[in-house]
């Protein structure tokens, strides 16, 4: 009666941002990003101009939503994991997938709302003009984006459960998809392989639709919006995989971690 009347996405909230004032959110929502785009734009303006300057921080916006949903989903299990209630979630006659996705509900809105300050903080700093004519594939970019990081982020967040040190295991990652997803230069520019294995991690195609539709770089938008949606479906599955065997383990022996 009580998930009921509140909902699992209301107490995710309460439990997860109850230690958020108005002063932290801001900092951290609009501060935080704005300081992020103004280093890497910085940085390319000093090493390669302004002509690349537009570029780097499309990446980053994007690239920055991402770190947004990871931090948030990986604080959400952490939390889970320190108080002893994930245990609880798996043993709960409930299925885990639903909680954990009715769960994730309030990091994707943090990260769409910080996609979307991203998107006026661009405008403002670096005369990045929202296309209008091109509002459509915006909306898309931003479900589909969104919907690809939701899955990753699910995926990423199970399999930080069997990490002791889970800051570094987060650190590591985030470093990876900055180096291997175009955030800060075009992919092609990597090895063969390498360019590759990039095609296959999230952010790579929703990037290069960022600033196609900017007008930044020339592709074909649909293309790489599908091909970024299909990754999402393949992350959920994988996701999926996951949890379900993460269940059956942990009701087989009664635990889900053996060392914490």
């Amino acid at each position: 009666m009580f998930i009921n009347k509140y909902g699992l996405t209301t107490l995710s909230y309460k439990a997860v941002y109850s230690y958020q004032s108005i002063k932290l959110f801001i900092l951290f929502r609009i501060v935080d990003p704005f300081m992020h785009y103004i280093f890497f734009a910085t940085l390319a303006s000093a090493l390669v101009g302004t002509s690349y300057l537009k570029f780097v921080v499309l990446g980053n916006i994007v690239y920055y939503t991402c770190q947004t949903m990871m931090i948030n989903f990986i604080n959400m299990f952490r939390m889970e994991r320190r108080y002893g209630t994930l245990e609880l979630n798996i043993a709960s006659p409930t299925n885990t997938l639903y909680v954990i996705i009715k769960k994730g509900i309030v990091p994707l809105l943090d990260s769409l709302f910080v996609f979307l300050i991203s998107i006026i903080l661009g405008g403002i700093l670096f005369d990045l003009n929202l296309p209008i004519n091109n509002i459509v594939n915006i909306i898309f970019l931003c479900l589909v984006t969104m919907f690809t990081m939701f899955c990753f982020s699910l995926l990423f967040a199970c399999i930080s459960l069997v990490f002791s040190n889970v800051n570094l295991f987060l650190n590591i990652t985030l470093a990876f998809l900055q180096i291997f997803c175009g955030v800060n230069f075009g992919v092609n520019k990597l090895p063969e392989v390498l360019e590759f294995i990039s095609r296959l991690l999230p952010l790579t195609h929703s990037i290069e639709a960022l600033r196609t539709i900017y007008r930044i770089t020339k592709y074909e938008v649909t293309s790489l919006l599908l091909k970024e949606l299909t990754l999402g479906f393949c992350y959920l599955i994988l996701s999926l995989i996951l949890v379900i065997s993460m269940e059956k383990l942990a009701r087989k022996n009664g635990e889900l971690f053996k060392d914490i």
